[in-house]
Order: C-alpha cells, then structure tokens, then sequence
C-alpha cells in the first residue's frame, strides 16, 4: 500500500516537471509566431496603402490643377455677336470674350448657337483663370430671367400707367411702371380693382427691371381695406 501511494506521488512529480519544461517553449513559440504575424499585416498593410496612393495619384492631381485655376464668372447685357467673339456691357464698360470650340453656350440647359443669341439680353459668363492671371470663358448661358424687384413701402401717388413709390427705409421716390397684366391684390393676395388703392396705403410691390425700367407686375395692399379706407 505504501509503495502504491509513493509510486503515485513520484509520477504526479514527474509530470507535473514535464508539464512546467514545455509549458516555456510552447509559450515562447506562440509569442514569436504571433510577432511575426503583427509584422507580416503590417507589411501588407503599407504595401497595400503605397497601391492606393499610386492609383490615386492622377486624381490628386488633377484636383490641385482645379484649385490652381481659379473659377471666376460675371454677368453683362449683349451688345454684340459674331462667331468668334461676344460683347457684353458689364457695369458700363464693354468687355470682350472670345469664343471658340471649348466655349459653351447654353440656354434652359440646351446647347445654343451665336445666331440664338439675341442682342440685349443678358449672359452669365463662368470661366477660370490661367496661371497667365488671364480670364477664359468656359460656359456662357444666355438669356438669363430679367432682374426682379420686391420691395415694400408707401404709394405716394397713382397716375394710370405709373405709380410714385417710397420704398420703406428711403427718401427717395421711385417711378415704376404699369403694364395691361399688372395685377391687383388685397392683403389676403385675393384679385380686386386698382380702384381700392389710394395714396399712402402701404403695398407690396413685384416686378422687374427692363431697359432701365422697373416694370410692376403685382401691387399688393398691406392692410385690410377698412384700414385702407381710413
């Protein structure tokens, strides 16, 4: 019984020694096996970001081509055309723009000629600046909608084809102009007769502006009529 129990003590000894001398090894192995692996993603990691900076490389580019060249655009009413160049008045001075195949011309997303472009009208110009700090056109869209006007103020007197009007805030009085489809309107923006409006009545004006004219195409009361009639 004695040598049964000391045989078993003797064998869980040795084993448990077997166990600690390969525990060590194994660990260390594993350790290094995962090292080389850390290593070998690393690798790959940057080989695969070096790919993506080579393909991306003409994008790149391309795009600092564009900040290079800076957008510019302006807008100007047509004084003159021909098939190789365009004038346009632009704040008072007349400036030419010349037009060739890389120019285009558009009109409500349509692709124009220079014979659809009438004299008068008005054109946006987008275009980029060279490194030559020169300005060249790129895209031309004409006619472009005639410039609006919206403003509120005092009717100051009512004549049958214009109306003098203060615009709030100012001093100055404006003649604008009536046309035969000015409409009329309460404050409620319901239909009614020129005949409802009278001097001082406060309004909404809404119209456009055309050869130096400010044409009305609604005139809008402000106030209630019983306000008005006061």
């Amino acid at each position: 019984m004695k040598n049964t129990l000391r045989q078993k003590i003797l064998l869980s000894t040795v084993l448990s020694l077997f166990m600690l001398l390969l525990s060590h090894p194994v660990t260390a192995i594993l350790a290094q096996e995962a090292a080389e692996d850390n290593q070998e993603t690393t690798e790959s990691l940057r080989e695969r970001i070096q790919n993506i900076v080579e393909q991306q490389k003409e994008k790149v580019q391309s795009v600092l081509g564009e900040i290079s060249n800076q957008r510019r655009g302006f807008v100007g009413q047509v004084v003159r055309v021909s098939e190789t160049t365009l004038g346009l008045d632009v704040r008072g001075a007349t400036r030419i723009v010349p037009l060739d195949e890389t120019v285009t011309l558009m009109r409500s997303e349509a692709a124009i000629k220079t014979e659809n472009i009438e004299i008068g009208s008005w054109a946006e110009v987008l275009g980029i600046v060279d490194n030559n700090d020169s300005f060249v056109a790129k895209k031309i869209t004409s006619p472009l909608p005639k410039p609006h006007f919206v403003a509120l103020g005092t009717l100051k007197t009512i004549k049958a084809s214009s109306l003098d009007f203060q615009p709030r805030g100012q001093e100055t009085v404006l003649t604008v102009e009536l046309t035969r489809n000015t409409v009329y309107q309460d404050n409620t923006g319901e239909e009614t007769d020129s005949d409802e409006f009278v001097e001082d009545d406060q309004v909404l004006l809404v119209g456009y502006q055309q050869d130096g004219d400010t044409l009305i195409t609604v005139v809008r009361s402000l106030a209630p009529a019983t306000e008005n009639e006061q």
